[in-house]
């Protein structure tokens, strides 16, 4: 069989025969068809790098249709006859730029760029099915599947949202025209694509020779051919439609027999009988289809229940998940997985829908969805789906699901509930259904049976039904799952929902303050404003610009470490790791890995030239005290730890091979402690006793003495988790074996120091190792030293095996193996008179290591534990180092700062508690005199009405009963300090004078290469467009340090300049004489004159002078008490940049580590297994990054004017890491909310310890809320 899909300029006839059965379209476009600009990440639906669209006539329409799919889910196989389009195929520098392309670069929407092909496709996708005709609401409703950790989204929305019908968008001149979005160049003819190459082919099968076989059956005998055939030779074998089953459970590699049932017309049927009272479903519908039906039936009389059904479809999943998964598909999971969370289900329960299974091809049977649970599918088929009609005057119909973010998330608790109702409103019967209670709990059957005949608008009978209800569920505890006292608080939450929300319809007079609690939390389409001043003297510098790479970013063509062209001979590498903590690893027996067809070699300690060490050549006892091994040798450290490596000819091989490997162990951990909340349990917080611990910050104070009286006292505690950077491109190091040495593309952000590791591990010369990085996809300090751990496994293998060895990390291996953001506790006392000032602290603070030391963010965080506040010797505050049994933590994104700030800030919020003092307030009371924050602060209330609108939310908060808001204030001075050094190269052209810059920083989004282009425009007159920045190596680039700490840009611009400066030095005796009318002319004269026209230099610590930045921020949030969930309505920030160099790029830079700082107090949970150790959070279907619809639906952004900074770089500041800290302004606007929900609960007045994350269920387990308060009136 060959294969025409014809992605951009691949050969139209493949040999799908040479491929394996199962490869997804993924690889087969980014290895094979070489086309690099999908992305590729978490294989598994949840992250968005990968989208593409396919495009077909509909099998029962002929319509012609195109929809976008995550191509690391699409099995190639299944593309046959599709035409599968690539953001390559859409717009590229050549060919010229597709509008969506040039909407997201000229607007800012792209920071590392490593999402923004996948965004692009997923708009294009979503245009294409639409017929270019969309809403601003319908845009932002289908980027749940995109994952960006850069931007903050709100600039992604905007440019895409600008296509919408009723777009109110900015739109940048450049980007006003729009072509017909449909059209993409032929790759064949170059004319514009016609819309199908040539007529379908029958496909028949294709026979592999590994023994997998791949049917392509048109109809139903044929399908049951297949089966037949599979069962016979017994080849165990998968129905396969979308594969997205596998995003959630991984398909069986005992798999042979693939039977593709997307070509079937019969599975994709519709049929309303002729007296409206059923509606068939056909299995093959997409859940898209099925929300498309929903849409053309929900009018119908008897199905106005459609509506709510296609609102629940809509939590399911993302848009291109939605697109390719089945109503079949999703049941099948179900089937096979009784736990699966499955919203289709609990939806077609309630509503009692029947299942037909096709036994034969000319055979079928109708059951309940129960019986199809219980009944066995071999050599069956899921048909259909028989849906009744309900009379809304005789039903009422609801459904919920309430996840941990907005979108693209599984459930803690779905449900749904049909009730019939007679005429005065006594129950007829009822269907009352929970998901994510346990697997074998679907419906409350003594509640449907206890409330027949029975009127549910009573309260007496309300509040009995909660009684038993309450009892009746009994939720499983399987990590890491919420608890089950949450779930069986929501489950009753959400039946009370139900209740009130039917109460409201029928009239049933509701307390006012109640009504709320009936819906949802609904969240307006987002929106933005950004206020910034730029100087017209000094352009380029100081111009909102458009990002240096923008453009290449979002076709695709920007490439990163893994984009490297695949090699010839090359091999993929893959961890073996470890299980069992604390235990030595006595035999390791490889044997079933290496005798899978591919699998090359198994490497281990035994196979390293030089020393089994990832760190500094050159000891450094600051920032690496403790040695850390490539491979572990001795006693294992945590769950995950690497022992060896396997390399293989396909990266999947490899990660399926390292999992066969055997190890026997000996002994075990004495206890096993894997995070610091388990060691600070188990063996206390006195440093004396606890040997995990070693105090590193001593206060001066031994006792606290206070000089002033106090009014108020009282302790509390904070508590913030791990957080895993999410960088969107994972760890990536190809190692290429080059004249005795090696060649490293790695995704690094400390080049130096890859190399040092590199060399020192393999016993080479430093400049025998050459190390490049033309930019990465996102770091945030997890590339910092993490990278090295795969880097210097690679190198091993290259030059062992002398083989080009490409290594990227899965997900599951970077989350499971890797160090994360430090988690901090604290607890302290305070001492405060009644006016908020304080007289006295006492605070001690603990930070998790993982098993080494190394990279202590301690210091940062004493910098900034006392803000902008006024202290003598009445704050005493000790610090400790924890060590767990858990990956060695790493810097993230303001390491140290993030917690500093939120330990002070807290506890000025619990004195403003405590004391009954407005926060604002405390803070005046305690800021120290003549501060700059005395100027911002008062400007800042005044322009956000606080006071305003806290007084609205007090008012909002006495009259709704079951809905709360809340208002979150924090203010941050932030410690910019400068360190190492920074070399620069830059070089003039003679021949048409362009310049090129070469630098030792590390691009990763945060808009270096933009600021330095405008700085070398600027400094030597010329437009940006004559300057291209080049990669950054270790050549260039040598003994550069790490890019982090915010100031990575303005080093480099210092450095650019001062090789600027050089060059116009030498130029100026040519200008002066000569006169030239253009730049090309003098330099031709100066390259005449043999002027040397490269010049380099650096930056380095000393050159500039140490500042700080002061922010604020105020939060508004709106939480629903029932079910926990809540939205953040609107933020406000003012942030002092100095002269900004780019506003564009700065605000980005804000509004992208807010919402990181955001994600990391509301959605972001680690959670480890305390018998084992391991992750259990480990990838995208159980970590929750914040998605497009949790950033804040109204964001202001002001950066401060008229304040130059007199330190820094041009009078700018930095701006990549101080936001993150103003983020714990969420739980601060959450405590609010919550303590007004515990007083109306007449739970006794107490200040609620916050934790990152402030997740649903630490709201709903502390609100206060029993079922005996749940009334109607």
């Amino acid at each position: 069989n060959t294969l025409s899909c014809i992605p951009y300029f691949v050969p139209s006839a493949v040999n799908l025969a040479a491929l394996p059965a199962d490869i997804s379209l993924n690889t087969f476009i980014r290895e094979h068809a070489g086309l690099t600009g999908t992305k590729f990440m978490c294989q598994e639906g949840g992250c968005g790098v990968c989208v593409c669209t396919l495009s077909s006539l509909h099998t029962e329409t002929g319509e012609p249709r195109t929809w976008a799919v995550n191509s690391c889910l699409t099995l190639l196989n299944t593309c046959l006859g599709l035409e599968v389009t690539t953001t390559e195929g859409l717009g590229n520098k050549r060919t010229g730029y597709h509008t969506i392309q040039q909407r997201l670069a000229k607007m800012n929407g792209t920071q590392c760029g490593y999402c923004s092909p996948g965004i692009v496709m997923n708009m294009y996708g979503l245009l294409k099915s639409k017929g270019g005709k969309v809403t601003m609401a319908e845009v932002e409703n289908s980027f749940g599947g995109n994952i960006c950790r850069c931007t903050g989204y709100r600039p992604i929305l905007d440019a895409m949202k600008s296509f919408a019908v009723d777009s109110n968008i900015e739109i940048p001149v450049e980007c006003a025209d729009i072509e017909d979005l449909g059209t993409k160049q032929c790759p064949k003819t170059g004319q514009a694509c016609s819309g199908s190459c040539k007529k379908q082919q029958p496909k028949g099968s294709q026979l592999y020779a590994d023994g997998s076989r791949w049917s392509w059956p048109e109809n139903l005998s044929e399908l049951f051919g297949a089966l037949e055939g599979a069962i016979k030779e017994q080849l165990p074998y998968m129905l396969v439609a979308g594969n997205t089953a596998h995003g959630v459970y991984r398909r069986s590699q005992a798999v042979k027999a693939f039977i593709d049932v997307s070509g079937l017309k019969e599975l994709k049927s519709l049929s309303l009988a002729a007296d409206n009272s059923s509606l068939i479903l056909g299995g093959g519908l997409s859940l898209t289809e099925t929300m498309e039906l929903c849409r053309q039936f929900e009018n119908t009389q008897g199905f106005k229940y459609l509506a709510q059904v296609w609102q629940h479809l809509d939590w399911i999943a993302n848009v291109p998940v939605r697109n390719a998964g089945t109503l079949a598909g999703n049941l099948a999971i179900k089937h096979a997985h009784p736990e699966f969370p499955s919203d289709v289900f609990i939806v077609l329960e309630a509503l009692d829908a029947q299942v037909i299974v096709q036994t034969a091809a000319d055979k079928q049977q109708t059951m309940s969805l129960e019986s199809f649970l219980g009944s066995s599918l071999e050599g069956k088929i899921i048909r259909g789906l028989e849906l009744r009609a309900y009379p809304e005057d005789k039903f009422f119909f609801d459904s919920y699901k309430i996840m941990p973010r907005a979108q693209n998330a599984h459930a803690y608790v779905n449900a749904a509930f049909l009730l019939e109702l007679e005429a005065d409103s006594t129950v007829k019967s009822s269907r009352i259904c929970f998901g994510g209670i346990n697997p074998g709990f679907v419906h409350a059957t003594a509640i449907e049976k206890f409330l027949q005949g029975k009127n549910p608008f009573e309260n007496g009978l309300v509040e009995k039904a909660f009684g038993q209800l309450a009892t009746l569920l009994q939720p499983d505890e399987i990590l890491p799952d919420a608890s089950p006292a949450y779930r069986r608080k929501l489950a009753c939450g959400l039946f009370y929902k139900a209740l009130l929300k039917a109460a409201g319809q029928r009239k049933h007079g509701l307390d006012s303050r109640f009504v709320t609690g009936g819906s949802l939390l609904q969240r307006p389409v987002s929106s933005g404003k950004q206020n910034f001043e730029t100087f017209q003297e000094h352009y380029p510098v100081t111009k909102a610009t458009e990002k240096h790479e923008g453009l290449i970013q979002c076709s695709g063509e920007a490439t990163y470490a893994n984009d490297l062209p695949t090699q010839h001979n090359q091999l993929w590498a893959a961890f073996v790791t470890a299980k069992k903590v604390g235990a030595k690893v006595t035999q390791v027996d490889a044997q079933p890995a290496l005798s899978l067809p591919g699998v090359v070699a198994y490497l281990d300690a035994k196979d390293i030239p030089g020393p089994n060490y990832i760190g500094p050549k050159t000891r450094d006892d600051f920032f690496f005290p403790q040695d850390e091994q490539i491979f572990a040798t001795g006693a294992i450290k945590f769950f995950g730890q690497p022992v060896g490596l396997i390399v293989a000819t396909s990266n999947a091989l490899a990660n399926r091979a390292a999992e066969l490997v055997k190890l026997s162990y000996e002994g075990a951990a004495a206890e096993l402690l894997p995070s610091m909340k388990h060691v600070l349990d188990k063996l206390g917080s006195d440093a004396r006793s606890n040997k995990r611990l070693e105090q590193k910050v001593k206060s001066s104070i031994d006792v606290l003495q206070l000089e002033e009286s106090f009014d108020v006292s009282s302790s509390g505690q904070l508590d913030m988790g791990l957080q895993y950077h999410y960088y969107m491109e994972p760890q990536t190091t190809v190692v290429l074996p080059f004249e005795g040495g090696v060649q490293v593309y790695c995704a690094t952000q400390w080049m130096d120091l890859t190399q040092d590791i590199i060399a020192n591990v393999l016993n080479l010369r430093s400049n025998e190792v050459q190390v490049k990085t033309r930019r990465i996809g996102g770091g945030y300090g997890g590339k910092a030293t993490r990278c090295n751990l795969a880097a210097a496994a690679a190198a091993v293998a290259a030059l062992k095996l002398n083989r080009p060895i490409r290594f990227v990390q899965s997900l599951e291996s970077m989350m499971t193996s890797l160090g994360k953001r430090w988690s901090f506790h604290s607890d302290y006392d305070f001492f405060a008179q009644k006016s908020g000032k304080i007289s006295g602290i006492n605070c001690r603070f603990f930070e998790d290591a993982g098993y080494l030391s190394n990279e202590s963010p301690i210091g940062h965080t004493v910098l900034l534990s006392k803000n902008c506040y006024e202290f003598s010797d009445n704050y005493k505050l000790d610090g400790y180092l924890v060590y767990s049994d858990s990956p060695t933590n790493t810097p993230c994104r303001a390491p140290g700062s993030v917690e500093g700030i939120a330990m002070i800030e807290n506890i000025i919020e619990h004195i403003a508690f405590e004391t009954g003092v407005d926060p604002a307030d405390v803070r005046f009371a305690n800021m120290l005199p003549a501060h700059k924050m005395g100027e911002m602060m008062p400007r800042f209330l005044e322009s956000t009405q606080y006071r305003k609108r806290k007084a609205d939310t007090i008012a909002f908060n006495k009259e709704n009963r079951w809905r709360k808001r809340g208002l979150g204030l924090c203010i941050m001075e932030y410690q910019i300090g400068y360190f190492g050094q920074y070399p620069a190269t830059v070089a003039i052209y003679h021949s048409d004078g362009t310049v090129v810059v070469s630098h030792g920083g590390i691009e990763m989004g945060q808009g270096m290469n933009t600021k330095i282009s405008q700085v070398v425009a600027h400094t030597l007159g010329i437009p940006m467009q004559q300057v291209r920045i080049e990669a950054s190596d270790t050549i260039n680039g040598a003994n550069s340090m790490v890019t982090g700490g915010a100031v990575g840009s303005e080093t480099l611009c210092f450095a650019v300049r001062k090789a600027c400066e050089t060059l116009n030095q030498r130029l100026e005796p040519v200008r002066e004489e000569v006169k030239p009318q253009s730049w090309e002319q003098l330099i031709n004269e100066a390259y005449n004159r043999k002027i040397n026209l490269i010049a380099s230099d650096q930056c380095k610590q000393g050159d500039m002078d140490p500042y700080s930045v002061c922010g604020l921020c105020l939060t508004e949030v709106e939480f629903d008490v029932l079910t926990g969930n809540y939205v953040v309505a609107r933020v406000d920030i003012l942030e002092d940049t100095g002269e900004s160099l780019n506003p564009n790029v700065d605000i980005g830079q804000i509004e992208g580590a807010f919402i990181m700082g955001l994600g990391y107090w509301t959605s972001e949970q680690i959670v480890v297994d305390p018998l084992t150790g391991e992750c259990l959070t480990n990838r995208t279907w159980t970590y929750k990054p914040p998605g497009a619809k949790d950033i804040p639906a109204d964001l202001r952004i002001e950066l401060l004017p008229k304040s130059p900074n007199k330190a820094g770089f041009m009078r700018s500041k930095a701006t990549g890491e101080p936001a993150i800290c103003l983020s714990v302004a969420v739980a601060f606007a959450l405590q609010q909310a919550l303590q007004s929900a515990r007083d109306d609960a007449g739970v006794p007045k107490s200040w609620v310890t916050l934790n990152a994350p402030m997740t649903p269920e630490l709201l709903v387990l502390h609100a206060g809320t029993e079922p005996s308060q749940f009334r109607l009136n």
